[in-house]
This record gives C-alpha cells, sequence and structure tokens, in this order.
C-alpha cells in the first residue's frame, strides 16, 4: 500500500553502546548480554569493524596468558548465547547475520551508525576536517556532539588484554577530545562558561599540560589574571623539572598583556546555525526539577519588589532579598523564581542555609550526584557543583543566610546561572564583595497589599469586612503591622472553624498587643505582632492542638515525617500525626515544605517553644525528643539489617526499643530512607545529648553505631564524627564505660594526618579495654577485628593476626557471616606477610568462597579486594590480577567509587609487577579519574605511586618525578604508611629531589 515501509532487517534495530557499561538494545530495549565475559567478547568483535577474529586470537584477547580450562568450549557457548539475544528470531539452524563465522573465526557485521564508538570517532574526523578548514563552530559541535555519546568509562567492568588496551585508547581518545573541546570553546569566546570545566578537567588529568594551558587562558580572558598565574604556579609543584615551554611562553604572554591573547569575537550566528545542523545538536546535561518549597496560598501584591528583583535578575545580578524576619522575603523569592521560570530551562534549586556544607550537599543531590560519589570536603565539594551546573542555565534559591561566607560557596558563578539570596543581615550583600549583587529591601506590606492577602487567606469574613468599609480588616492588617507571615495566621482564624468575626478578632489583636507593650515596652514591633497574633491563635487551638504545636516545634530535627511527628506526639499511628498537623498547617502555625512533611516558621517556632517551656514540664519535653529517638533508631536498625541481614548490631543494642519506628521494606526503600534522614538523625543526637536529656545517653550511641554501619564508604560517614565526641563526653561524665567503648570505636576510623592510623590503634585499645571491663560482648569484636587492620595497613602482621583470627572466630559464632569473611580476608594478607603462605592462600580461597555463598556485592567485592592484596603480596600476580578484576565487576560500576577507585589503584600495582607498565598507567588513571569526585587521598596517592613507577621503567623521568613526588606528599600527608616506600624510591633515583 501506498506509504507502507519496508520492513528494517532485524539487525538495523540494533544499537550498541561501549562508551560505558556495554550494553545492546533493539529499538530502544535494552538485551541481556550474560557475563563480563561474554559481553567482553562482543565488545572484541564489535571493535574490529567487521573484520573477523580467529577463535584463537579471540580467545588470547580474551584471557591473554591465562586461558580456563577447555577454553575453546567456553567461546563456543558465548557466542551461540549471544546469537540467541542478538537475533532471536532466527530459525534453528539458520545462518547468523549478526555474529556471523568466517572460516575458523567470527566477526560482528552491523550497519553504519550502530556502534557508539564508531560514531564518536567519526565526529573526530570530522571536528579535524572543520578545525584545519578554520570554522570552530562546527568543530565545536561536531566535538560536542560526539562527547555526548559517553555514558561513564569505556569498556566499564569487562576484562581481558584487549579491552583494557581499547579502553586505554578510547579513553585517550575521550580525553584529547574533551581539550579540543575547550580549545574551540576558547575559539569562539566561551571563555568565562569553560573555567568551571577546565577545572575539572585539570583535577582528573593532573599531568596533562595542554588543560591547564587553557585554563590559564580562559582565566586570563575572564579577567583573572592572578588565578591564572596560581594555575602555573600549581603546575611548578607538579612537575618539578619545571611546566613545558607553552605554558613558560604563556605564562610570559600573560604578563606581558600580550593582546593577541584577547578573546575573539562571537562567532557569527549564521556560523553556529549552519555547525549546528551539520552534526546532531548533543543532549543537554539532563535538567533537574523544581526543587523550590511551595509558594503560600494566596500570594499576593508585592508587584514593585517581583519586578524589581525580575530587572536585576535579567541584568544577570546575585540579588539579595534582605529585610526583618516575617516580611516574607522567602515567599517573595519563590513567587518570583517560578515567575521566571522560562529563563532557566535548566531547572530551580533551593537550599535552606542551615549551614554551608550541608546547603552544599543538598544542591549536589538536587543536581543527581549519590551519596557513594559524594566528595570529601567543601572545597571539592564546591568544585564539582560548579562543573556540574557549567553549559546549564539554573536559578539557585538560596533562603536564610547569616553571613556571606555561608553564600560565597553556593553561588552557580557560571555565566546563564542566577541566585537569589533570602538574609535578615544587610550586611550579606556588601559582603559578598562582587560585582553584580542588587540588594533589594523586603519591609512589611503596603496597607492595600496587606489587606488584599488577609482577604485572600482569610475568605469571605475578611472580604465582607473589607468591602464594609474595612476597619476591622484594617484594624487586623495594623495589628499584625502589616507581616505577611502575621497576616497569614490572622486570615486562617479568620476562614477556619469556629471563625473569628473580623472585629472579635481585631478587638482580641488589640488586647493582647496592649499587654504585651506594657511588659516588653522596649521589643521591637514586628516581634510584638507576631507574638501577639501566635498567642491569640495559639489560645483558640483545641487542647490536643495546642499540646502538638508546642511538642513538634522542640526536635531540631525538622520538617518532620507523619510517622516521627507521631513518635514525638505519643501518638498509635501516623494517621493521626497527619490530622494533627495538617490542622495546624490550616491554622497558618505549620509550613508544609515538602509533601508529607510539617514544621513551624523559624519565628513561630521560637513562640512555640517559649510556650512549651510555660506550659509543659521538662519530662514532658525530654520525652518527646527520647520517643523520636527511639523512632529513628527502631528505624535505622531495620534500615541496617534490609541492607546487612547477619549485622549484629541491632541485636546488641545498648537501648532496648520501645517501638518499630517505620520498617523500610526493602534494601531500596533503606538506603533512600538513609539518605533522607542524615541531617534529621544527626541533629536528633546533636540536641539530646547538648541538652543532656535523661536516658537519651545510650540510645544515642546506639544510632550513632547503627548510622556508622549505613554511611560506611560515603562521605556523609564523616559526619558522625562531632556528635561522636559530644556521646564521648557524655559518656565520661557518667561513667558509662561500654558507652565510652563503642563511641570510641566510632571515632577511631582513619582520619587524614600523619598521626591517623597511631592514633586509630590508641582509640581502638582503648576502647577494648573499657569494654572487656564493661563485659560488653559487642565492642571486642569490632573493636579487636578494626585494631587488627589498622595494625595491618602499619606493616605489623604479627599483633593484626592474633586479632583478625579471634575476630572471625567471634563474628562467625554471630552469624555475621560477611563480616567474618573479611576478618578471614585480611587474615590471609596477615598470614602472607608472616611468610605463612599456604596457610594465606587457604584462607584467602575460604574468605572469596564464602563471600561469594552469601552473594553480597560489598562483601564479595571487600574480600576479593583484601584476597587479591595478598596474592599480590606472594607473588601470584595472575592470581591477584583475577581477583582485583573480579571484583570491579560484582557490583554495577559507580554502586562504590572510592573502593571502585582503590581496587584500580592495587592493579594498577599487580600490573607493576607483571612489568606491563602502560597497562599499569591505564590502570592508575583510571584510580585518579573515580578518586577525582569523592577524593581520597590514599588512593590518589597509591595511583600516583604506581604511575611514576610506570613511567620511570618507560624512560619517562620527568613525568615519573612529578608523579612521585605528589605522590609522597599526598600519602605522608595522610599517614599512609605507602608513604616511606615512595620516599626511599625519590632518594634513589631523584637524590635531593624529593620535596
Amino acid at each position: 500500500m501506498p506509504g507502507d515501509e519496508e520492513p528494517q532487517p532485524e539487525q538495523h534495530r540494533l544499537r550498541f553502546h561501549v562508551l560505558g557499561p556495554v550494553r545492546a538494545d533493539r529499538d530502544g530495549q535494552p538485551l541481556p548480554l550474560g557475563s563480563p565475559q561474554e559481553r567482553a567478547a562482543l565488545a572484541i568483535l564489535l571493535l574490529r569493524d567487521g573484520r573477523s577474529l580467529t577463535a584463537s586470537e579471540l580467545v588470547d584477547a580474551l584471557w591473554g596468558d591465562d586461558p580456563p580450562h577447555r577454553a575453546m568450549d567456553t567461546l563456543r557457548a558465548y557466542v551461540t548465547r549471544l546469537r540467541a539475544v542478538l537475533e532471536p528470531a532466527r530459525p534453528f539452524r539458520g545462518r547468523a547475520k549478526v555474529l556471523v563465522s568466517t572460516g575458523g573465526g567470527y566477526a560482528v557485521r552491523v550497519p553504519p551508525g550502530s556502534l557508539d564508538a564508531t560514531v564518536f570517532e567519526e565526529h573526530l574526523a570530522a571536528a579535524a576536517t572543520a578545525r584545519a578548514s578554520g570554522d570552530p563552530a562546527g568543530a565545536y559541535a561536531r566535538l560536542s556532539t560526539a562527547l555526548a555519546l559517553w555514558e561513564g568509562t569505556a569498556l566499564a567492568g569487562l576484562t581481558g588484554p584487549y579491552a583494557e588496551r581499547e579502553r586505554e585508547r578510547l579513553t585517550e581518545l575521550r580525553a584529547t577530545a574533551r581539550e579540543d573541546h575547550f580549545d574551540c570553546a576558547l575559539a569562539l569566546g566561551r571563555h568565562s562558561e569553560s573555567v568551571a570545566g577546565l577545572r575539572a578537567l585539570t583535577a582528573e588529568q593532573p599531568l596533562r599540560e595542554k588543560p591547564r594551558a587553557l585554563l590559564m587562558l580562559a582565566l586570563h580572558r575572564a579577567g583573572r589574571q592572578s588565578e591564572a598565574l596560581a594555575v602555573f604556579s600549581e603546575t611548578g609543584r607538579l612537575l618539578p623539572e619545571g611546566p613545558g615551554p607553552e605554558l613558560v611562553r604563556l605564562r610570559e604572554r600573560i604578563l606581558a598583556g600580550d593582546p593577541a591573547l584577547a578573546a575573539p569575537g562571537a562567532a557569527p550566528a549564521a556560523d553556529v546555525r549552519r555547525a549546528s545542523a551539520a552534526a546532531p545538536v548533543p543532549a543537554r546535561p539532563q535538567a533537574v526539577s523544581d526543587r523550590l518549597p511551595p509558594e503560600p496560598a494566596g500570594f499576593t501584591g508585592r508587584e514593585t519588589l517581583t519586578a524589581e528583583v525580575r530587572e536585576a535578575l535579567a541584568a544577570g545580578d546575585v540579588v539579595v532579598l534582605t529585610g526583618p524576619g516575617g516580611t516574607g522575603k522567602t515567599a517573595l523569592a519563590v513567587h518570583t523564581a517560578r515567575a521566571v521560570r522560562a529563563a532557566y530551562p535548566d531547572g530551580l534549586l533551593y537550599a535552606g542555609l542551615r549551614g554551608t556544607d550541608t546547603a552544599l550537599v543538598d544542591l549536589l543531590y538536587a543536581l543527581g550526584v549519590t551519596d557513594a560519589a559524594l566528595p570529601d570536603g567543601v572545597e571539592r565539594r564546591t568544585a564539582l557543583y560548579r562543573s556540574l551546573l557549567a553549559d546549564r542555565r539554573v536559578l539557585v534559591v538560596l533562603d536564610d543566610a547569616h553571613d556571606p561566607s555561608q553564600v560565597l560557596p553556593l553561588l552557580p558563578g557560571t555565566p546563564g546561572c542566577a541566585a537569589i539570596v533570602t538574609t535578615r543581615s544587610r550586611d550579606v550583600g556588601l559582603g559578598l564583595g562582587m560585582p553584580g549583587v542588587r540588594t533589594v529591601e523586603v519591609d512589611a506590606m503596603e496597607e492595600k497589599e496587606a489587606l488584599a492577602l488577609l482577604t485572600a487567606v482569610g475568605g469571605g469574613r475578611a472580604a465582607a469586612s473589607a468591602v464594609a468599609g474595612g476597619d476591622a480588616a484594617r484594624s487586623v492588617a495594623d495589628a499584625c503591622a502589616r507581616l505577611p507571615l502575621a497576616l497569614r495566621i490572622a486570615g486562617a482564624l479568620l476562614a477556619t472553624p469556629p471563625a473569628w468575626p473580623p472585629s472579635d478578632l481585631a478587638a482580641r489583636l488589640a488586647e493582647e498587643r496592649q499587654r504585651l507593650d506594657a511588659l516588653h515596652a522596649d521589643a521591637d514591633a514586628h516581634a510584638l505582632a507576631l507574638e501577639t497574633v501566635c498567642r491569640v491563635a495559639h489560645d483558640a487551638l483545641e487542647p490536643e492542638a495546642a499540646r502538638a504545636f508546642r511538642l513538634l516545634a522542640l526536635p531540631d530535627a525538622g520538617p518532620l515525617d507523619a510517622d516521627s511527628a507521631a513518635a514525638v506526639l505519643d501518638l498509635p499511628e501516623a494517621a493521626r500525626a497527619e490530622a494533627v498537623t495538617g490542622g495546624l498547617t490550616g491554622a497558618g502555625l505549620l509550613e508544609s515544605p515538602a509533601p508529607g512533611r510539617y514544621g513551624h516558621h523559624a519565628l513561630v517556632r521560637r513562640f512555640a517553644r517559649q510556650q512549651s517551656e510555660r506550659t509543659d514540664s521538662p519530662p514532658v519535653r525530654d520525652a518527646a525528643l527520647l520517643r523520636l529517638l527511639d523512632h529513628q533508631l527502631a528505624t535505622a536498625a531495620t534500615a541496617l539489617l534490609r541492607l546487612t541481614p547477619d549485622s549484629p548490631l541491632p541485636r546488641h543494642l545498648l537501648h532496648h526499643l520501645a517501638t518499630a519506628g517505620h520498617p523500610p521494606a526493602d534494601a531500596g526503600t533503606a538506603r533512600a530512607w538513609t539518605h533522607d534522614a542524615h541531617p534529621h538523625v544527626l541533629a536528633t543526637v546533636r540536641q539530646v545529648l547538648a541538652q543532656d536529656v535523661p536516658g537519651a545517653l545510650r540510645p544515642a550511641v546506639d544510632l550513632l553505631t547503627v548510622w556508622a554501619d549505613l554511611t560506611a564508604d560515603t562521605a556523609r560517614r564523616q559526619d558522625l564524627e562531632p556528635p561522636a565526641r559530644q556521646a564521648l563526653d557524655r559518656a565520661r561524665e557518667q561513667g558509662d564505660d561500654t558507652a565510652a567503648a563503642r563511641t570510641l570505636r566510632l571515632l577511631a576510623a582513619p582520619r587524614p594526618g600523619p598521626d591517623a592510623h597511631a592514633r586509630a590503634v590508641h582509640d581502638l585499645r582503648e576502647a577494648l579495654r573499657l569494654a572487656e571491663g564493661a563485659h560488653d560482648p559487642l565492642t571486642p569484636l569490632l573493636a579487636g577485628y578494626e585494631l587488627g587492620v589498622v595494625l595491618l595497613e602499619l606493616d605489623r602482621a604479627d599483633e593484626a593476626l592474633p586479632l583478625l583470627v579471634r575476630a572471625e572466630e567471634g563474628l562467625g559464632r554471630e552469624g555475621a557471616t560477611g563480616a567474618a569473611a573479611e576478618a578471614l580476608a585480611h587474615a590471609a594478607r596477615a598470614y602472607i606477610a608472616l611468610g605463612r603462605s599456604e596457610e594465606s592462600l587457604a584462607a584467602a580461597d575460604a574468605a572469596a568462597g564464602r563471600a561469594r555463598e552469601l552473594g553480597h556485592g560489598r562483601t564479595l567485592a571487600l574480600v576479593l579486594l583484601q584476597t587479591g592484596r595478598a596474592h599480590l603480596r606472594a607473588d601470584r600476580t595472575s592470581a591477584a590480577a583475577d581477583r582485583l578484576r573480579e571484583a570491579l565487576a560484582v557490583e554495577p560500576e559507580g554502586t562504590a567509587p572510592r573502593r571502585e577507585a582503590l581496587v584500580w589503584a592495587w592493579l594498577a600495582r599487580c600490573r607493576l609487577a607483571q612489568l606491563r607498565h602502560r597497562e599499569a598507567i591505564a590502570a592508575a588513571d583510571r584510580a585518579l579519574a573515580l578518586e577525582s569526585g569523592p577524593g581520597d587521598d590514599r588512593v590518589r596517592g597509591l595511583a600516583l605511586a604506581a604511575r611514576g613507577r610506570a613511567q620511570l621503567a618507560l624512560g619517562e623521568p620527568r613525568l615519573a618525578l612529578g608523579a612521585l613526588r605528589e605522590a609522597y606528599e599526598v600519602l605522608a600527608r595522610g599517614g599512609a604508611a605507602e608513604a616511606t616506600e615512595v620516599a626511599s624510591l625519590l632518594d634513589e633515583e631523584f637524590p635531593g629531589q624529593r620535596g
């Protein structure tokens, strides 16, 4: 029939992806490609671009010098399974059309454009042609499209010599393409927007000089000469023989003010359009959603202020809204941000500034960063934040800033992005010390605006009063000092049954105001107005609602969800709590910043807490906080069991749980709850310890102990140190040796510093001493195991081994199979360090076997890493490489980037031992690329040391010296034992140049 299309051959609908995890799809639906080795076989043939490979060559490519028994049979099984997946409709014994047999070998035949790596290289070639012909816009578009094809590390999770060589080749092509992409951006005058991305690139590739040259040029063109010269100085520290001639010449030209370095004019629009037509437009980074809190119902007025803020945003300014509390700064910021939404297509972000680092973490999560990928430290987090905003148009609302230091790390710093800051301090805008800051004063509303807001919230009675002359409504507005917060509470009194007539409310407010004026003659008018309205509203509540209003203000952990609110209020179920919180929200006394969460405005909370101090006894207030603590502990203990079913911690809590909490249904729910609850849990622990709530110490220590396991392998684990120190102080004050021992164990986690391991040994020994004296059954097991690991890292295997053996036996008796397998894997390292190779091999095999039976990815990865290290020390390098490669494959890539980076660093050392120096460099670079996110100094030091050794062996002493010097500096700063061997190598190969 006319218009019908001929059916497309099945292979034409297939698409293959190797620029990231190897995958395939048909019509967009993913295909099950089987094991890593099956995917490796397919990838090898795909990258041959249709050319055949003999079966023996394919075996070599897959397994190198260590093929499995009956490798040919295994290979044929792979081919059979892959053919069934790629051509499911192929008749039995029918001829394959995709994965074809070719005279003793195989080939993959697919149409052009089916493999992302081939498309990538085609775009690179087209970009090179465009640059050669003087078309930077066309080259930029081609390179943008090429780089948008990448989904992570090429051939991620695949092992084998061919995969590693291809990964290194493709990674090098990508690195060069990124440099060329920025080069084209600078040629097009896009210097300011390139700075953040170039900083990220230099962090990932610290020893490549071209990104540094481009960063210096971009900073210079952006008028930031001192920063450009600082990049040169930093390069000098990394490469002690000095920067290369290109960087030296660029520095001289910057100092001389060479006009030839000035930014070129922007490319003509027609050129850009032609370039865009020449290549597909790359996908924009995934847009963030609207993360703003809901706008208050009935927002009205503020037209002049809204127009002023919009004008400032259009001019590219940072807008600072300043004024007293309760004047509606946040509502104005949210309303205006949504009004200009179209100008910021990549999203609206929001952060409440409880603290710079907390707000920064919130913003990173909104941009898609996971707990596992969260970097250490404010500097790394700020760099990641700004790099994620590069090439996006995002508006950020920073709410309730106290000082400029909170705000500065959170400003996007990227052209096209903007920020609105709210603050009560007039000094914040001035203190930012940067051009393009517009301060807008927000005060009480004009009378007309106040009446309109009161009418919008108060409904019919307020409207009728305003129509009838408005005297009563005007009196109510005046009693509220025309503050939007007070007006909303008053409007709710007019609208919520039993509703007040406007005249009665005006009289009651006037009476209360007179009373407060007499009590607080010198009080601020705004504060008095708000207290007046809050008192009248509180007194109008039913007793149960009034109690809830007061008690829900007590926790620092807010806003609360319904389950937490039920715990605070001692209600049997969340539905009852939702009814109470819903009523208080309708009364204007609670806010709901997110669905299902409820909290007080800061000024209303202060009033509610004062009322609680006057009304509720100390035991009542303490009991409310203890119920919340108990609820969080019960939920956390269940979450831990969802993630680690054999964990011994929930069986050995010091506190007897009074509730079941809100048990997460499965592992995914447990992870999500842990992520969301983290700041609220720590706030509760800090509060009960700071207030010395009777009976709170032991449940607080329990919650910190469980939380340490829930946040293991993430940067959030470090957040536990301040509350743990609080807990230790309280335990010592109360003479509770068991609580002190458990807290000391948490604090013993090695931290950066030259004496990190020594401090850990001291704290763990003290924890053991206290726990044994207090007959604590749990701490000797865990602290003994951890002490054995630390001693092993200090190369004190003779002391470590008995501790690890006892821990493995004790954990096994506890049913903690995973932890026992991990202890046994560490014992394998101790055995080999003591020259007991047979016992080491037996322990390593037993540990790996138990971990495989358990089927827990994290445990198996940890066991394989440690047993790989044991094999490496025993010079069984082939077995070591197998263990380490398997450790990379047992969990999806990106699940635990810190551990993944550490595995790559040890794999680099393994390749060194095998004299495979190029592969060692590739593995070290993988470790450095993964480490650049979380920021693990030990991984960085190990990887740089391996890189330096490999470069030395390859006859590249200049690069080797730079890598080894930085490795020594990083390892010595962190107190890592490996610093000594790097120092010895530097002294031997480069006398007097250690630094």
